[in-house]
């Protein structure tokens, strides 16, 4: 390596061929060379970490209301009968499912 490069820190890591394959996709969309494009993501590059606590939340209680439909379901197939109280109960386990969409859409 020449001494008098502006750029004389060597930086090396190992990378998948299909992850070698991703960098210059998207380097190439970038338009710029490999090293070009990895010096620039690391310097001004950002991870989004994602929470997906509300979502895994989201869907046991969706699971939940699932479960319960089904029970409803088998019910009325057994007796050939809904009772208002059931709809009503499904219908209170949906509104809260909504509520929490919605919370979760609004970044609460």
């Amino acid at each position: 390596m020449p001494k008098n490069r502006y750029r004389n820190k060597e930086v090396k890591f190992f990378v998948t061929g299909h992850e070698m394959e991703m960098i210059d996709k998207k380097a190439a969309i970038a338009e710029l060379d490999r090293s070009k494009y990895l010096r620039k993501m690391a310097l001004e590059g950002y991870i989004i970490k994602q929470d997906f606590s509300q979502v895994e939340q989201l869907v046991y209680e969706v699971n939940k209301i699932g479960n319960n439909i089904n029970q409803v379901a088998r019910r009325a197939n057994e007796v050939e009968y809904v009772s208002l109280d059931d709809i009503k109960y499904l219908k209170k386990q949906l509104e809260g499912i909504y509520g929490q969409i919605e919370k979760f859409y609004d970044g609460g």
